[in-house]
């Protein structure tokens, strides 16, 4: 995880499917959260971050619900299993 300032991070995991892998406060993002029966996709913004020994944590909000909760994964992981994942808009229209 790299600071680019306080409101901008990079994340280099295989599952945070941004371009650059830049992730910023405030700006919209869709979550992949994989479920024992399907997926669900939801439309969320970035509040804030932080990480601690080795763990990022990300707070977002859905953009419809307004329902806040955080999202966190060990940065050490290099699995191929996750369990949610998110994007920007501009990444999906350029894959």
């Amino acid at each position: 995880m790299e600071y680019l300032s306080n409101d901008t991070i990079v994340l280099d995991l295989p599952f945070i499917m941004t371009q650059g892998k830049r992730l910023t406060t405030n700006m919209p993002y869709l979550k992949l959260e994989k479920r024992l029966a399907g997926n669900d996709i939801v439309a969320i913004r970035l509040i804030d971050f932080d990480d601690k020994d080795g763990i990022v944590t990300l707070y977002v909000q859905e953009l419809k619900g307004k329902k806040t909760y955080y999202l966190s994964a060990n940065m050490d992981y290099d699995g191929e299993m996750w369990f949610w994942s998110l994007a920007d808009l501009e990444s999906l229209i350029s894959n």
